[in-house]
């Protein structure tokens, strides 16, 4: 995906003229987690679909309140976009360990879902929210400010994956190194002339992840994804299955350029031509511009 990118640079010259298949894969795999990383950086959060567990006090206190009239409470979660949430559970701030209660599903919604198309089509932008509401009676006043610990696991990002083992034309499971995020989306599994758009029904882990206290379990990790249709084409294992919104994909392979190039030797640098050679301020300020709407909102 990197070298297919339109990122303005040849990387046949990384990291020298006359290195080797070998020794330009090593660079390239690096350059790919360096990359990440700094776009994870910028926008504080990472991008790709994760499983989060936060811990805070309220009411009154900074993420979680209550209101007086409704009896409502409210979690701000410090990551975005809230995608799902997997559980909710409640202790008196008092208790030492926490006897934790669980809040049943169906007594929470995020309050501003992802918007989703009509047409089952990946996201092309930024959208959701990071505020999730909880029914009344779990997140009170009864204990004053402050009377109340809740733990909260949510997903938040977006479903990225490699495949782990090829897959044939005509299948209809797909074996993945992380099924988080997966189950009733929709992504493309990016493979040249390959590349297809693909529907996932289900997602299971090899070892579901177990959430802190009684939360149970999530289905993280390694996994098999089941898909609504057969593949079309067939695919190798280690290519790339994402539903990144493609100017996230972009900006992560110009920040991969930026990275590149202030590594790569001197002789390469001057075969490189125009605004290239000169520097790598440009690409810096078009990644950053792309992920602006992207950077975690509190």
């Amino acid at each position: 995906m990197l070298t297919a990118a339109p990122a303005g640079l040849s990387w046949s010259v990384v990291p020298t003229l006359t290195a080797g298949a070998p020794a330009q894969l090593a660079q390239l795999a690096q350059v790919c987690w360096q990359a990440t990383s700094a776009v994870d950086r910028y926008c504080r959060q990472p991008l790709r679909a994760v499983i989060n567990t936060e811990t805070s006090a309220g009411p009154g206190l900074p993420r979680i309140t209550s209101d007086r009239n409704t009896r409502r409470g409210t979690i701000v979660t410090r990551r975005w976009p809230v995608t799902s949430v997997a559980a909710i559970q409640v202790s008196p701030s008092i208790a030492f360990p926490e006897q934790w209660t669980l809040v049943p599903p169906g007594q929470w919604r995020i309050r501003h879902p992802v918007i989703l198309s009509a047409a089952p089509t990946p996201e092309t932008g930024p959208s959701g929210g990071n505020a999730i509401d909880v029914a009344p009676g779990y997140i009170t006043w009864d204990r004053g400010k402050g009377g109340w610990d809740v733990m909260t696991s949510y997903q938040s990002g977006h479903p990225h994956a490699g495949l782990a083992a090829s897959a044939t034309s005509g299948a209809q499971t797909l074996t993945v190194d992380d099924v988080t995020g997966w189950a009733d989306t929709v992504g493309f599994l990016y493979d040249g002339v390959s590349t297809e758009l693909v529907e996932v029904n289900a997602a299971a882990a090899t070892t579901p992840v177990q959430l802190p206290g009684i939360g149970g379990t999530v289905q993280a990790g390694p996994g098999q994804l089941t898909l609504s249709q057969p593949l079309a084409f067939s695919h190798g294992a280690g290519a790339v299955l994402s539903a990144l919104p493609p100017d996230v994909i972009r900006a992560t392979a110009l920040q991969a350029s930026v990275m590149a190039l202030e590594n790569i030797d001197a002789i390469a640098t001057q075969s490189l031509s125009g605004q290239m050679a000169g520097g790598t301020t440009i690409l810096a300020e078009e990644v950053e511009l792309i992920l602006d709407d992207y950077r975690r909102v509190a």
